[in-house]
């Protein structure tokens, strides 16, 4: 996944691509357009940032026709908006260059010996004491 932060906290400074209301939150376009050379993401996987177009926290998460409420292509279909088009005319306005990929961690913290460890108590063993 490429990060491009700038370009989220550019998105930020907009107006709802449905509502026109501030403040907005950057929200990421999952389904596919393989047109665009824009994949499907699954469960537990955002996409790469330059597919991230401004909607306000009603219309993105909170209100009841929601972009995660109705999911995102019937709630694009309402909008009469193409997704795709506004994040492309969006990066193209910041001048993005693609974005970077996350750094892989190159270190692991070893573990502590066991005789070192910290027993971290239970909720059974508070509950007993009481």
């Amino acid at each position: 996944r490429l990060l491009d932060p700038g370009f989220l906290a550019f998105v930020r400074t907009k107006r709802c691509a449905f509502c026109g209301a501030r403040p907005v939150e950057a929200a990421h376009i999952r389904m596919a357009d393989l047109s665009r050379n824009k994949p499907s993401t699954g469960m537990q996987e955002k996409p790469d940032d330059r597919w991230a177009v401004p909607l306000c926290a009603w219309c993105h998460r909170e209100g009841p026709e929601s972009q995660h409420n109705i999911g995102e292509e019937r709630f694009w279909k309402i909008a009469e908006t193409n997704p795709f088009v506004v994040a492309e005319e969006l990066y193209a306005e910041y001048g993005g260059d693609g974005g970077k990929a996350r750094k892989p961690r190159v270190t692991i913290k070893p573990r502590l010996p066991k005789e070192k460890r910290v027993k971290i108590r239970s909720r059974n063993d508070l509950r007993r004491k009481r």
